[in-house]
C-alpha cells in the first residue's frame, strides 16, 4: 500500500472469527437483554433497553422497547460509543433506526460506527473507530470520519462531509445503514452509505493508520453539559453477501497452539499462524527481548478457529522496528504461548 499504509495487514486463512457468510446478529431490544454489547471504553455508561414510552417519539413497527445510550455524566465529553460483535469482524453491513435530532441548540448527532477497536494506536489518539452521523444542527450534512484528530489543524486523517439536501431532515425516527467492506487487493477499505434508503454514495479510506476489521455499533454526542441521549432500535449487524474474506473451520482445534512464524528471520514481513479451541478472550502481541509492548496484532473476543496474521515489522506508531530478536506472545486466559522472531535488514 503507497505511503507506509500498511500498518497491520490481516490475510485471512480458514477463519473462525467475526461475521462469517450468512451469519446475522439482531437486536430490537425486547427481550431486555443487552448482554451482547460491549463498551467502547471500560467506564462508559452501558447500553439500556428502555420502554418506547420513554423516547421523544414512538417508532412505528419499532416494539415496545428502544436502546438508550448516554455519556450521562460527561466522562467523555458527550460522546456514547457501545459495540457489538468482535474486533476482527470485517466486510459487514450496519444498519439500524436510529432517532435523528434536528437543529440542536449546540453540536449534537447520532448516528452507526464501523470498524472500531479501542485497542488500536492511531496517529491523533489511542483507539479508533468511524461514524456515519446525521448532522443537522446547521449544517444541514452527513458526517462520516473516523476519531484521529489532529488538534493543531483540527483535521481528520479520514473525513467526508456528505450532502444532506435529498432527504427528510425532520427530527425523528429515520433508518441508516453502512456497508464496509476491506479491499484486500489494494488495503482500503470502502463505507457505502444509506439514509432512510437513499445512497449517500461510497467513501474510501486509504488513509494512513485506518483499520482492516473491527467492532459495529451505535453512536451519540452532544458537545454540553449532558451527553445526547441516542435511542436505537431494530439494529442489525450481516455479512455482506459473497464477499465475505472471513470463512468458518468446520473442524475445531483441539488445543491453542501458535505455530513458528514464516519465514523466520524475515524482511520485512513475517506470517504469523495461531489454534483457538475454544472461544473467548484471546490476544496476540509482539515484544521486544526487554519485554516491552511492541505491537498488539489481535485482541478480543476469539471464536475457536484457525488464525493467520502477516506482522509488517512495524510498531504501534506505525514506524519499521529495528532489527534484533522479537518475541511473539499469544495469550487466552491462564494460557499464554509464545515464539521468538528475528528481524533482518
Amino acid at each position: 500500500m503507497k505511503r507506509n499504509v500498511t500498518i497491520w495487514t490481516i490475510i485471512v486463512f480458514m477463519m473462525a472469527f467475526g461475521f462469517s457468510q450468512g451469519q446475522v446478529f439482531t437486536e430490537d431490544f425486547e427481550d431486555g437483554d443487552v448482554s451482547d454489547w460491549q463498551q467502547y471504553r471500560l467506564d462508559e455508561e452501558m447500553i439500556q433497553a428502555i420502554d418506547m414510552s420513554a423516547a421523544p417519539q414512538e417508532l412505528l413497527e419499532g416494539g415496545t422497547k428502544v436502546g438508550y445510550i448516554q455519556d450521562a455524566d460527561v466522562t467523555y465529553t458527550g460522546v456514547a460509543i457501545l459495540l457489538t460483535g468482535d474486533v476482527l469482524d470485517a466486510d459487514y453491513t450496519v444498519e439500524s433506526d436510529v432517532y435523528v435530532y434536528e437543529n440542536a441548540p449546540v453540536s449534537a448527532y447520532t448516528g452507526l460506527v464501523a470498524y472500531a477497536d479501542s485497542s488500536r494506536q492511531g496517529p491523533f489518539s489511542h483507539g479508533y473507530y468511524v461514524k456515519l452521523v446525521a448532522d443537522f444542527d446547521g449544517n444541514n450534512r452527513f458526517r462520516l470520519y473516523n476519531n484521529q484528530l489532529d488538534m493543531s489543524t483540527f483535521g481528520y486523517t479520514f473525513h467526508n462531509s456528505i450532502d444532506a439536501s435529498i432527504v427528510d431532515k425532520t427530527e425523528g425516527w429515520h433508518h441508516m445503514k453502512v456497508e464496509v467492506s476491506t479491499n484486500w487487493a489494494d488495503s482500503t477499505v470502502s463505507y457505502q452509505c444509506w439514509y432512510d434508503e437513499i445512497d449517500l454514495g461510497t467513501f474510501v479510506d486509504d488513509s494512513d493508520y485506518h483499520t482492516y476489521s473491527g467492532h459495529p455499533g451505535v453512536f451519540a454526542f452532544q458537545q454540553d453539559a449532558d451527553g445526547l441521549a441516542g435511542y436505537f432500535d431494530n439494529f442489525t449487524v450481516a455479512a455482506n453477501g459473497g464477499s465475505s474474506n472471513i470463512d468458518r473451520v468446520e473442524n475445531r482445534p483441539v488445543s491453542m497452539t501458535l505455530k513458528q512464524n514464516y519465514p523466520n528471520p524475515f524482511n520485512p514481513s513475517t506470517t504469523i499462524s495461531f489454534d483457538i479451541h475454544e472461544s473467548g478472550e484471546a490476544a496476540l502481541r509482539v515484544f521486544n527481548v526487554k519485554g516491552e509492548l511492541v505491537r498488539t496484532l489481535a485482541s478480543g473476543q476469539l471464536q475457536s478457529g484457525s488464525y493467520e496474521l502477516m506482522w509488517d515489522g512495524s510498531d504501534s506508531q506505525g514506524q519499521s522496528v529495528a532489527a534484533g530478536a522479537y518475541v511473539v506472545v499469544l495469550s487466552r486466559g491462564n494460557e499464554q504461548l509464545s515464539r521468538s522472531m528475528l528481524m533482518l535488514k
